[in-house]
């Protein structure tokens, strides 16, 4: 049986060998692998594995430690294919040649089994995921069943390994190695010696994000903002290794050997290479404030150190990579800060290509500046527009100053053609062989920001029909333009709509008028469509009533991608698609047979009675009644689905029948069931009830409810009970007890963050005891997740569960949660949606609750404001109103006096008016807070505010 998964990891270290025997001064090891290669090629797999044991052999009596590890790789690649279990087989070659090896075989060999877990976890990193932590490995040998703790401190063990004896490593060159490295072009410039590939090697799995490994609440976080530094002053720094979980530590420290191993070199590639990946790491990782600014400022003092050598221009290009990332974090409504970093990215860019024209920092800095410079369009229309109508469009661009579009009349043929049409040059051809109807320009505004942006620009009107609005860049001075770049939205023009709706017995479709509402009568409706299964297309023509009606009765047949053809007049509209249901019945004319069973409990033990009851209807027509004088059959059932017993009934003249089973007192426990038929009528039932070998608890353990109000970094105690079921208290009974934190955001932030996901995090565990009532306390430090910004409003909940263990070893569990923030309190208000004004008087229900749901003390006012509503009633907008707008106000409305020029349809976005109403309020006394309505106010939309402060003073 071969294992595609451990193939997979072995091609990725197989990669690393190569056949280049130019490379290897023993040519007899050239000619034997020639042999292996030509085996290989014949499919003849076993005898290129013998050949592959005779040259280990061979490389073993005489020390040639390249050649061992290429062996190993081979007949490991080889085992894949012809052993069961390849998988476990390999690892353990692998530790048995560790065992024999010496230096520096041995460190080669400790990365690539490293290596191997860490590709295995990999390729199985949800089933990890999903194992609990053991106090020792299940089995020692088998690492497919260590949980994901065991098994990144192994992989980092291996890693560690690889890495003693750095004076030796460092003074080995990569000559000895050629045969197991895939050298890259000038690799050997930044990885010059054999320490360079082990710690790099080592650093990849470092630097992982895969964090789902049990932490301490001491927990290692780069929260030193002196950790930012320049290289040689990072070299002197001492690195925090307490927390020995902690991969982030391990790779500082990595750095930190690499830095100074590096430092006397007079060649400065590898120098700063690795401390501009140092510096990144740091930066990506790191918890303090204003981290940008001083990373920033680093990578301008390594600059400056190295100005006269190319080697600075990397520094240099790391700041612009960076304002990059903040400017397309840019949003001009969410996130308008750093709207001209990609300005100053730019000549960061320029910069570098004139002081450095043949440079690396170079040759990155074009990259990133094509980038910049790269423009973008995306075109957003209306599907249905009224005819010989001006109307608008959405144009987003970047880096674009002026447009020019077309109008192209489109078929419906032509337009499924398009559809179906993946390239975009391939769009674009088919395009241009449309025919033009209209042709205009549009400049756009450019402030060199180099940002994307949005406008709405004029759609001129157009006659009846179907269009693509095509738009392409076009230069000011009338020049052509390469269109590399473009953007297409289709558009229907219309005075027609078509409105569907379905009853119980009919599908209707109805014409009105666009721009009114009022019916179309005289309409002419044609119906392509697909009917049941059926591959071609249907087609049916129908005349609509008076009021633009027509009734498509429902039946057994489902029609489906109905597409509408609508002709009144000269005039002609396409709509769709459309699907028809087949008539649902919902009183069928058949009986509906059903049997309700119950036991008289829901666990047994092996060979206990079961008592039984069953009560047998029937459903006809809607209407229920009981079944009497019915034979049943009765079936028990255990946990594999296997029947153990079976008993024959007859209902009575109630529809009831009763039994009893005796439980097999031997086999498997767990859930068993009964199953009810009958061979008379189509009757069925079922009911569970869980088997066990099981005693009556004696005692139960609970928390008491969080009351208080507590803040990040607060010292927490929650406090817990056991009782017994008699009354009495357990005490000195043992407790564990563990604390974990998981992360939440209010609504809002998920707006924003749709795919922000957090894993719980352990913070605190330990043991204690009950006392002489009962009771036991735990505490712990809320801890919060200093990486998450405090304006976000995260609320850190911690899981505190405790196991009780009595003298005599019943075990039962209790657990609750505590909700932390930097924030310590929640307000809601309670208020119907629409107030009447001829009722005097009203009521608001306030609430005020702490981070537990716990109700929370609070006073404050209460402010009831007239919102400024448009002075008519206006169209929503078909997308929100864009950053930049193409008309002012005043022209806008006089071309679109029914459409709103920003988000003003918006109520959320109405000013506050007059101040209407006012009034204190005070939880502790009461939530109910009388409102008094005034028939002079206006009707409207109003808005009300509460406002108050937690017990910290926030407000």
């Amino acid at each position: 049986m071969k294992h595609p998964k451990i193939i997979s990891i072995l091609q990725f270290l197989i990669l690393t060998v190569t056949m280049g025997h130019a490379q290897n001064p023993d040519e007899s090891y050239d000619i034997l692998w020639k042999k292996v290669g030509q085996l290989e090629n014949e499919d003849l797999t076993k005898s290129a594995l013998k050949q592959v044991q005779a040259i280990s052999e061979k490389a073993k009596k005489e020390k040639n430690a390249q050649q061992m590890v290429k062996t190993l790789l081979y007949t490991s690649k080889y085992a894949v294919i012809l052993e069961e279990d390849a998988q476990l087989n390999i690892v353990k070659d692998f530790r048995s040649e560790i065992d024999k090896a010496e230096f520096p075989t041995k460190n080669v060999l400790e990365s690539y089994l490293a290596n191997l877990y860490w590709q295995y976890f990999q390729q199985n990193r949800y089933p990890f995921y999903d194992r609990t932590k053991t106090a020792s490995k299940v089995d020692s040998v088998d690492f497919r069943t260590w949980d994901l703790t065991t098994l990144f401190h192994e992989i980092s063990s291996h890693f560690e390994a690889s890495l003693k004896n750095k004076e030796g490593l460092q003074e080995t060159g990569l000559k000895d190695f050629k045969e197991i490295l895939n050298n890259q072009t000038n690799s050997e410039i930044y990885r010059p010696t054999l320490f360079d590939v082990l710690a790099h090697a080592a650093l990849d799995f470092y630097k992982t994000d895969e964090n789902n490994i049990t932490r301490p609440a001491d927990q290692f976080e780069i929260a030193d903002a002196e950790l930012l530094c320049e290289a040689y002053e990072y070299t002197q720094k001492k690195i925090d290794t307490q927390d020995r979980t902690s991969l982030e530590s391990k790779a500082l420290l990595v750095y930190q050997e690499l830095l100074k191993f590096h430092f006397a070199d007079p060649k400065l590639d590898a120098l700063v290479d690795v401390d501009i990946e140092r510096l990144g790491f740091i930066h990506q990782n790191a918890v303090f404030a204003n981290k940008d600014d001083i990373y920033i400022e680093v990578q301008q003092n390594s600059s400056e150190n190295f100005k006269q050598h190319e080697v600075s221009a990397l520094y240099t290009y790391e700041i612009a990579q960076l304002y990059v990332q903040q400017g397309n974090a840019y949003s001009p409504k969410t996130n308008a800060n750093n709207r001209w970093a990609l300005k100053e990215a730019l000549q960061l860019c320029d910069v570098v290509i004139a002081q450095f024209p043949d440079s690396r920092g170079a040759e990155k800095s074009k990259v990133l500046k094509s980038q910049i410079l790269a423009t973008d369009l995306q075109l957003t229309t209306e599907n249905f527009i009224p005819i010989n109508t001006e109307a608008r469009l959405l144009v987003n661009y970047k880096n674009i100053e002026a447009l020019q579009y077309h109008a192209l009349k489109i078929s419906q043929k032509q337009l499924k053609q398009l559809n179906g049409i993946y390239l975009q040059s391939e769009k674009f051809e088919f395009l241009r062989k449309l025919s033009e109807a209209k042709t205009w320009e549009a400049t756009l505004k450019n402030e060199k920001d180099y940002q994307r942006h949005g406008i709405e620009v004029l759609l001129p009107a157009l006659e009846n029909g179907q269009y693509i609005i095509l738009s392409t860049p076009f230069p000011k001075d009338g020049k052509n333009a390469a269109h590399k770049t473009f953007a297409f939205s289709p558009v229907q023009v219309t005075n027609m709509a078509l409105v569907a709706t379905q009853t119980s017995d009919n599908y209707k479709f109805q014409v009105v008028d666009r721009q009114n509402g009022h019916p179309i009568s005289g309409v002419e409706l044609q119906l392509t469509y697909l009917k049941n299964g059926n591959t071609q297309h249907s087609t049916t023509t129908m005349l609509a009533d008076t009021n633009g009606i027509i009734n498509i009765p429902l039946s057994n047949e489902y029609w489906r991608d109905i597409n509408v053809l609508v002709t009144h007049k000269d005039e002609k509209g396409h709509f769709g698609p459309y699907s028809v249901n087949a008539k649902y019945d919902s009183n069928p004319p058949y009986a509906d047979y059903s049997c309700f069973l119950f036991t008289d409990r829901s666990i047994y033990r092996p060979g206990q009675p079961l008592y039984f009851k069953g009560i047998a209807i029937q459903n006809n027509e809607g209407k229920s009644s009981i079944l009497e004088n019915t034979e049943v059959q009765v079936e028990l059932e255990d946990v594999n689905g296997q029947t153990v017993g079976t008993q024959q009934f007859k209902t009575n003249a109630y529809g009831s029948f009763s039994g009893e089973f005796i439980l097999p007192d031997i086999g498997l426990t767990g859930n068993f069931s009964l199953q009810v038929n009958s061979k008379k009528v189509a009757l069925s039932g079922f009911t569970q009830f869980s088997v066990e070998e099981y005693k009556r608890p004696k005692f139960e353990t609970s928390f008491s409810p969080i009351t208080k109000t507590f803040r990040v970094n607060d010292s927490i105690t929650v406090k817990g009970t056991a009782t017994a079921y008699a009354g009495s208290k357990i005490t000195d009974a043992k407790v564990d007890f563990r604390v974990k934190r998981v992360v939440y955001f209010p609504r809002w932030y998920y707006w924003y963050h749709p795919h922000f996901n957090t894993k719980p995090q352990e913070i605190a565990f330990g043991e204690t005891t009950t006392d002489a009532s009962g009771n036991y306390e735990i505490d712990f430090k809320a801890l919060p997740d200093t990486s998450l910004s405090k304006e976000n409003q995260p609320t850190f909940q911690y899981e505190v569960s405790a196991d009780v263990t009595d003298i005599n070893g019943e075990t039962h569990t209790a657990t609750t949660i505590v909700s932390v923030g930097y924030h310590a309190l929640t307000a809601t208000i309670g208020v119907s949606d629409r107030l009447d004004k001829t009722k005097k008087k009203d009521t608001l229900t306030i609430a005020t609750t702490n981070l537990n749901n716990q109700p929370t003390d609070a006073r404050g006012t209460l402010k009831m404001y007239k919102l400024q509503a448009p002075d008519h009633v206006l169209r929503p907008r078909p997308w929100d109103a864009p950053d930049y707008h193409n008309w002012e106000k005043p022209a806008f409305k006089k071309r679109f006096p029914h459409e709103a020029f920003a988000n003003e349809d918006d109520p959320t976005t109405w000013e506050k008016g007059k101040l209407v109403w006012e009034s204190k309020f005070d939880t502790g006394k009461s939530t109910k807070i009388p409102l008094e309505v005034s028939k002079k106010w206006e009707s409207g939309t109003y808005v009300i505010e509460l406002e108050t402060s937690d017990a910290f003073g926030q407000e």
